[in-house]
């Protein structure tokens, strides 16, 4: 099969070269997005479980606020029986709030990510930007009116038609891709997720030390303002430059249908085992993120019950330390290990860690541990940025917003899944052990090493595949003018590791 036949004609024309040369042109693009989204991400994430477990232990034993903190302590003399029940109680509510964010989001992911090719890519960061100041107004006027615990449900909710952070994170990840090159990709995009993870820190101990002093409100008021702020920088013409021209894209071509046939003909084609590799690959993430999920879900939770009884100081310090660790070892390991190693390799080093975290934190009975688990799991961010990076190289630019919908779906599947699972699993081993969770979660560790064993026997990446980068075709979206001009050059400059052959189904 010649390469003219595998040819696909992007979406966008020339005339979106010059915003997207302009856009590439800036340092700085979409990392304020995620720095800013991030701090109502994490904030919801670490106050939910203190106020569900001082709301249900007000409402269960008629337990006061003051008394809350003297409880784990106090408990070891009546066997933890009333802890226990809190804990079970607030991991199930942990469990109906995700629920009622993730359902919806499995669906508004894919439409607004698919979408984004033909409306922009600001269009799924406005939609999560917005998701996210709904939840934050439900919160702060349901802990400021003290309103029923099932009003949480309606913010959740609203989060999630939205699109949840997942999708926002999948249209920073698309606009990245349409800015840069396959060899400037991967630190880009390691770049972003250590900017999430670094900001994710610093929150846990921010939010810590304000919950810890004033309450749950200042927090929430805070996160509402750097997300208005945040919505502000996307909306307003000029700052951040759409990369997808609106103006030249058929109106036929701009609806719900046609964005779900974009989907059905990413996955149809399977030239050169396409299909198998993105598969594949969005496998990988699902089970990645599921344990990471997984983790978040559970972690707090798990800290404030014996034997280690956590504040809410020692809580933000304890999951600032896991997101820096992680920030930090997501950008040098890959940055050192690119040297002399290639994505599958470096992606397998990261399966190592993330399996040596669970191990570590599965026989953890002090807080030291805890933190010394966080550091050997150092490398365990890693293998998700390079495998949205691989992804990218193997899809046309114009259906990079699609294939970023579906890692969106898969990434917010795999919330929801984690959210089912792990704290069912939590709840129901509270009581006897329950480290339980993470010797679950170690198992679960194992699946992704084995999906990149198969890409790489099956499909193994060279690096002398930048010859196909170098020549130009992929920058932009092919234009028709380039690819008749280059033809000849380019079908010269294509390595043998990498040239057209039949499908590779088995």
């Amino acid at each position: 099969m010649t390469i003219s036949e595998t040819e696909v004609t992007p979406i966008s024309p020339s005339k979106t070269t010059s915003s997207r040369e302009r856009a590439r042109r800036r340092w700085v693009t979409v990392e304020p997005v995620v720095s800013l989204t991030v701090v109502g991400y994490i904030t919801i994430g670490l106050l939910r479980p203190f106020y569900l477990k001082s709301r249900l232990g007000e409402l269960m034993f008629n337990i006061t606020e003051q008394e809350e903190i003297a409880k784990c302590q106090a408990n070891k003399s009546d066997g933890g029986v009333t802890e226990d029940e809190i804990q079970s109680e607030a991991s199930l509510w942990l469990l109906y709030l995700s629920a009622a964010t993730n359902i919806p989001v499995v669906v508004s992911s894919i439409v607004i990510g698919t979408l984004s090719d033909r409306l922009g890519r600001k269009l799924s960061l406005v939609m999560a930007i917005i998701g996210y100041i709904c939840q934050e107004i439900v919160y702060i006027l349901t802990v400021y009116y003290k309103l029923p615990l099932p009003v949480l449900l309606v913010g959740d909710f609203l989060q999630g038609v939205g699109g949840g952070f997942m999708t926002l994170f999948a249209g920073c990840i698309s606009y990245i891709s349409d800015i840069t090159l396959e060899k400037q990709r991967t630190i880009r995009i390691a770049v972003v997720e250590m900017m999430m993870f670094f900001m994710g820190g610093v929150v846990q101990v921010g939010a810590g030390y304000l919950l810890s002093a004033f309450g749950p409100i200042p927090p929430l008021a805070v996160a509402l303002g750097l997300n208005v702020l945040c919505l502000m920088y996307v909306a307003i013409p000029g700052i951040l430059i759409e990369t997808v021209d609106r103006n030249t894209i058929p109106e036929h071509r701009k609806g719900f249908k046609d964005a779900g046939m974009s989907v059905v003909k990413l996955l149809k084609f399977n030239e050169n085992g396409r299909r198998w590799q993105m598969l594949l690959l969005n496998f990988f993430i699902f089970f990645v993120m599921l344990n990471v999920n997984g983790v978040m879900t559970i972690f707090i939770l798990y800290g404030t019950a014996e034997p280690f009884c956590w504040s809410a100081v020692t809580a933000g310090l304890a999951g600032a330390f896991g997101f820096i660790t992680g920030s930090i070892g997501m950008v040098a390991g890959t940055k050192l290990f690119s040297f002399c190693l290639g994505e599958y390799w470096i992606m397998q080093i990261s399966c190592l860690s993330l399996l040596a975290f669970n191990v570590v934190m599965s026989v953890s009975n002090t807080t030291l541990l805890v933190f010394i688990a966080n550091a050997v799991g150092a490398l365990r961010g890693m293998g998700v940025p390079i495998a949205r990076s691989v992804l990218s190289t193997i899809v046309d630019p114009s259906e990079i917003g699609a294939a970023f919908s579906i890692v969106a779906c898969i990434d917010n599947l795999s919330s929801f899944t984690s959210s089912l699972m792990i704290p069912s699993i939590y709840a129901t081993t509270v009581s006897f052990m329950p480290q339980v969770i993470f010797y679950v979660l170690s198992g679960l560790s194992i699946i992704p090493s084995g999906i990149i064993l198969i890409l790489q026997i099956h499909w193994p990446r060279r690096k002398d595949y930048k010859a196909l980068e170098d020549s130009g075709i992929y920058e932009d979206g092919p234009r028709e003018e380039d690819l008749k001009e280059k033809a000849a050059t380019t079908y010269m400059s294509i390595p043998k590791t990498v040239q057209i052959k039949e499908s590779t189904d088995f």
